[in-house]
């Protein structure tokens, strides 16, 4: 089964990156179309290395990073870019020593037509300010290649280049960072609804303790107000009664149980509770001992994380026609406490999973992410059930 893993880094900023790249790569082959015959006419006046080399990494490399890029991060990525616009601008600069005779009129240095493909990978790459000292930079350069190339004949047309090259790359230059700046303002955005939505599950969370917990007294004075009523009370009796005292006691006082470290035995009946409120026909078996009480965030995280597995189950497990048999365990031990959630229903594919869908990646991933020690993995795939698996492990 394929493990579904929480989006890390920034995913918008990143697809922005991608797409960008991919279209700079088929650009690129138009570009190589459009140079070929300037190419091929530049060789006697170039040493032919330098001719066909700088050809093929000019113009192959965003081909082939466009490819790749499609597959890894984006901070390697960026620095594939960042390295090409580093050898496109040697590449501009070398034209000058591999020069062995001036270009003919009408023959121009085939590279400063093409400058974009080298300030476009910069604004991926780097800041907007160093992007825009690279554009300044390449645009710079074209004046004294164009003049030496001409055979240092009048600047005019030189500087008239160098000016309409630093317009032209300009635009798609300023259309890359911008398009970069609202995918990294996207992926602020969704950090900040993650959290959110992480602070929303954690009160909803404390909530549903505190509803819990006032419905544990109330059971207590009941059960103490029942056998002290059919009088002739006991030993059992009078410690039920102490116990339900000092419970609201604390109560009264304004006492946050959640304060307070949980025992194995509450931890069990919490988790038992919280799943079989959810499914009452689901499979629950515990495993294990532990001698060690367990600190009341981290049975706060188990609960919420439980619910929301078990809640996952029942909307999304599909009945395949021979029933969805549903399970959860409790394995117990004094490194580690784990609980596990699963099902034999149809599955998924993690890859699916809309991004805007926060129940994973908050209320389980998230919820066991926030304390130390814990981490959660969901496990799934087409036609193989899912298992959720909640672990901490003790400091």
């Amino acid at each position: 089964m394929n493990p579904v893993v929480a989006p890390a880094g920034p995913q918008a900023a990143a697809r922005v990156a991608r797409t960008i790249t991919l279209v700079a790569g088929v650009a690129t082959l138009v570009f190589f179309g459009l140079s070929l015959g300037p190419i091929i006419s530049s060789l006697p006046y170039l040493y032919p290395w330098y001719d066909i080399g700088s050809a093929v990494a000019l113009f192959g490399t965003p081909v082939v990073i466009a490819v790749v890029g499609q597959f890894v991060s984006l901070p390697t990525l960026r620095r594939m870019l960042g390295a090409y616009a580093i050898v496109f601008l040697l590449a501009v600069v070398a034209w000058v020593p591999a020069l062995n005779a001036a270009l003919p009129a009408g023959l121009a240095p085939w590279p400063l037509e093409v400058t974009a493909l080298g300030t476009v990978p910069a604004a991926i790459a780097w800041r907007p300010a160093w992007a825009w000292v690279y554009l300044a930079v390449n645009s710079i350069v074209i004046a004294p290649v164009r003049w030496v190339s001409s055979g240092q004949h009048d600047w005019t047309v030189p500087l008239q280049y160098t000016f309409f090259t630093l317009t032209f790359a300009a635009i798609f230059t300023a259309l890359a960072m911008v398009a970069m700046r609202n995918g990294y303002a996207l992926d602020a955005a969704t950090e900040l609804a993650r959290t959110t939505s992480a602070s929303a599950a954690a009160a909803a969370s404390r909530a549903q303790e505190q509803a819990r917990l006032d419905a544990l007294v109330h059971d207590n004075v009941m059960a103490t107000l029942f056998y002290a009523s059919r009088g002739g009370l006991d030993e059992s009796v009078r410690r039920q009664a102490q116990t339900t005292l000092t419970q609201l006691e604390q109560l009264r006082g304004g006492r946050d149980q959640a304060t307070d470290d949980v025992s194995v035995e509450d931890f069990v009946a919490r988790i038992r509770s919280v799943v079989l409120d959810v499914a009452p026909d689901i499979e629950f078996v515990t495993t294990g001992q532990r001698q060690r009480p367990i600190p009341p965030d981290v049975a706060a995280a188990f609960a919420e994380a439980t619910s929301e597995a078990v809640r996952n189950s029942l909307t999304h497990a599909i009945d395949r026609g021979d029933g969805v048999a549903r399970r959860a365990s409790i394995s117990l031990t004094d490194a580690a406490v784990t609980v596990t959630v699963s099902d034999n229903g149809q599955g998924f594919e993690p890859r699916d999973v809309a991004p805007h869908r926060l129940g994973i990646l908050v209320s389980i991933r998230g919820r066991l992410g926030a304390i130390a020690g814990g981490s959660a993995r969901v496990d799934s795939g087409r036609g193989l059930g899912t298992v959720v698996t909640l672990t901490w492990t003790s400091s």
